[in-house]
């Protein structure tokens, strides 16, 4: 569970800002998975919209619900990070990487979708993150291009206008991409089309800029 959004007071049926529910509390929440479930929306499939969450220590039910909702993180609605005058980019520089010290595994979590556009000031710096204050986005799966200046995005244009501009270069996952000229952008950019484990390997570093922190 990695947002409650409200909960709910049973006697009043109002919504209040909590941080933690309490034994038979009632609340609208956001759930991480991780790894692909079959689900949908319980006013449309009432099977398919109930759910349980199994403590996985004790194996004892901890709650039960209802689905209101369904994201599909890599959806084709996916909310656009960057966007300008028509141009929409959908990086996950904003994403935090999590080792579930429970599960055993690495995940991401993405906190609520925000739209930056041109003159907006960008979060530099979260958890799992830690960028410089001018550099340089280029989003590969949407061939765009991020400019950001003293923490401001200066430009948003399509990487086939991209110009190399002297400052780190990261992709859209905030991996550091290894550019240090215009003539090494234009290979980058070029090698993209066939883009496979000997590109990303060739190219990008995970931890120049990330880290992966531990959570329980």
């Amino acid at each position: 569970m990695t947002k409650i959004n409200y909960a709910v007071d049973v006697n009043t049926g109002g919504h209040k800002e909590v941080d933690t529910l309490n034994k038979n509390g009632i609340a609208v929440c956001e759930i991480l998975l991780t790894e692909a479930i079959a689900a949908d929306k319980f006013e449309s499939h009432k099977t398919l919209g109930e759910l349980i969450l199994i403590d996985r220590v004790s194996n004892m039910t901890s709650a039960c619900g209802v689905v209101e909702a369904v994201d599909e993180k890599e959806g084709s609605d996916e909310k656009a990070s960057f966007e300008y005058n028509g141009i929409k980019a959908r990086g996950d520089i904003f994403e935090e990487f999590y080792y579930n010290t429970e599960s055993l595994s690495v995940l991401k979590y993405r906190p609520a979708g925000h739209t930056y556009t041109v003159g907006d000031e960008i979060p530099t710096e979260g958890e799992s993150y830690k960028y410089p204050d001018s550099f340089d986005i280029i989003v590969l799966r949407d061939s765009v291009a991020v400019k950001v200046r003293d923490k401001k995005i200066t430009e948003i244009i399509s990487s086939d206008q991209y110009i190399y501009g002297g400052v780190p270069v990261i992709n859209g996952r905030g991996f550091e991409v290894k550019v240090s000229s215009q003539e090494e952008a234009e290979s980058f950019l070029k090698e993209y089309e066939n883009g496979d484990e000997e590109f990303f390997s060739k190219w990008m570093n995970f931890d120049t800029y990330r880290k992966v922190v531990l959570h329980k």
